[in-house]
């Protein structure tokens, strides 16, 4: 009697694993033919690599999505763990596109000039003036699909696993037009605002500034606070600064207040304790810039502006010092970083809404040595945590803290003075940059061993994903090769038997 062999099936695991390795992939693939084509019309010698490696790996990963078992159901730790390996997968390839177009030298520059752009990192090793058209196109565009896969994650990934639910913009009713309905209408809208603002910043950098290629990567690197300038000194130009300033204030600004502003949610705007915040540090931010720095005239109190927002919103956009430059004003603007802005952008940074939640903890724990009996929920603005995200709250400032501590330690082993190993570790985990000596001189990642670049890279990718999914991802592959070892054990025992 003929024996019916079944078929190996995908587990969800692994499906959900290829699927998005598959999918980053194929972005990857996508802005390599981009460059290529860019490339090849300008008679780049660079064309024929990238659009040779965008086909090979546009094929192999459509194969792989037509072989691939989708099972009905994903649990949330394995569309976490795909979600990390995907970006991991971003950042692998982006750095073969690196070595195969000779725009760095070693497989381990490669990494961290892919790892930066990705995590939207202000670190380059590139000197753009050397880059042709196509690869300064793909060092900008790995930023937008940074900023975009950082959104996608906060606002419609991780709230559909109830991941700090209360916080997104999903209830309906009373006048509610939510950005986040459902995890696919949040995905949609958060597309349409991202590629909105990108094209929006384009117009009008592209208006005081006149040039093509430069407005297009600044209004990327602004919009996914990416901080790559690409050639030449744009960032001189006063017109470039005024509207970087206005672009990076709105992206450093969190989504949901943009779509709640074009939906003409004025009462809510308001109600916002977190914007409120936002607001009041940047204001707070300017001026102790401006007067510490001794700022005269407009001029230096623009210079001031421009550096505090490019730091709060973890941008990394740098112009030099203006006015007189103390070494209180680099911990300022270390400690701005630090915050970052509000949750639901693309900046980096333990974010606003987090250290909203720390304070009210605070309140709450102290007024309970008081009131032992006493039973409070925690509350920012109109917004009532849940004992879960007060909980998740604390793990992230664990996790920043110890990820911010164990690079800046490994980057001292590596040479590096102390004070400029701490700050190189914030600037890496709050998807910062770029470094700033005491006096204010920017120091540049170019100037440091390979081995020093090489222990930012995990801090860039950790701090990039919010280091909770990262985490999830982590665990969820210890746990599958645990279970792989005692089936393997197990199969072994019984054919030993």
């Amino acid at each position: 009697m003929p024996v019916n062999v079944s078929t190996a099936r995908w587990s969800p695991f692994m499906s959900a694993i290829a699927t998005a390795c598959s999918v980053g992939t194929l972005a990857v693939a996508a802005l390599a033919l981009l460059a290529g084509f860019l490339d090849l019309a300008t008679s780049n010698s660079k064309a024929v690599p990238l659009i040779s490696l965008s086909v090979v790996l546009t094929v192999g990963a459509l194969c792989i999505l037509r072989r691939l078992e989708r099972p009905s159901h994903h649990r949330p730790e394995e569309i976490l763990t795909a979600i990390t390996l995907g970006f991991l997968t971003m950042v692998g390839l982006g750095a073969v596109v690196y070595l195969l177009t000779d725009s760095t030298d070693s497989l381990g520059d490669a990494l961290f000039e892919s790892s930066a752009g990705f995590s939207t990192t202000a670190f380059s090793l590139l000197i753009p003036e050397n880059l042709g058209t196509g690869m300064m196109v793909f060092r900008t565009g790995t930023q937008w699909l940074g900023g975009l896969g950082a959104l996608l994650l906060g606002i419609a990934v991780l709230p559909s696993f109830s991941v700090g639910r209360e916080l997104a913009d999903h209830r309906r009713g009373e006048g509610r037009k939510p950005l986040a309905p459902s995890g696919e209408i949040a995905a949609h809208n958060v597309f349409r605002l991202y590629t909105g603002l990108t094209v929006v910043l384009f117009f009008a950098y592209f208006f005081v500034n006149k040039e093509l290629l430069p407005s297009v990567v600044l209004a990327v690197s602004t919009v996914s606070t990416g901080g790559f300038v690409g050639a030449g000194d744009p960032l001189r130009n006063s017109g470039v600064q005024i509207v970087g300033i206005l672009g990076m204030i709105v992206s450093g600004a969190s989504l949901i207040v943009i779509w709640r502003i074009l939906t003409g949610q004025w009462s809510r705007i308001a109600r916002s304790s977190e914007f409120r915040a936002y607001l009041f540090i940047l204001l707070s931010g300017i001026l102790f810039v401006g007067l510490g720095s001794e700022a005269q005239g407009l001029e230096e109190w623009r210079v001031a502006t421009f550096t505090f927002v490019s730091s709060i919103t973890t941008t990394g956009f740098a112009l030099p010092p203006a006015g007189v430059w103390n070494e209180v004003l680099p911990a300022l603007l270390l400690l701005a970083i630090l915050i970052g802005s509000m949750t639901g952008s693309t900046s980096g940074g333990f974010q606003v809404f987090r250290i909203l939640g720390l304070i009210r903890l605070a309140q709450r724990e102290i007024m309970r040595q008081l009131h032992p009996r006493l039973v409070a929920k925690i509350r920012v603005g109109k917004t009532s945590l849940s004992e879960e995200t007060v909980g998740r709250i604390l793990l992230q400032l664990f996790l920043f803290i110890a990820v911010i501590a164990t690079t800046a330690l490994f980057v001292a082993v590596s040479g590096v003075d102390l004070i400029t190993s701490l700050s190189a570790a914030v600037h890496a985990t709050a998807s910062a940059g770029p470094v700033r000596s005491p006096d204010g001189t920017l120091l540049n990642p170019i100037d440091w061993t390979q081995i020093t670049r090489l222990t930012l890279i995990p801090a860039m990718i950790l701090g990039h994903l919010a280091l909770y999914p990262a985490l999830i991802a982590v665990g969820s592959g210890i746990s599958q090769i645990k279970k792989s070892i005692h089936l393997k054990s197990f199969f072994g025992s019984r054919g030993r038997g």
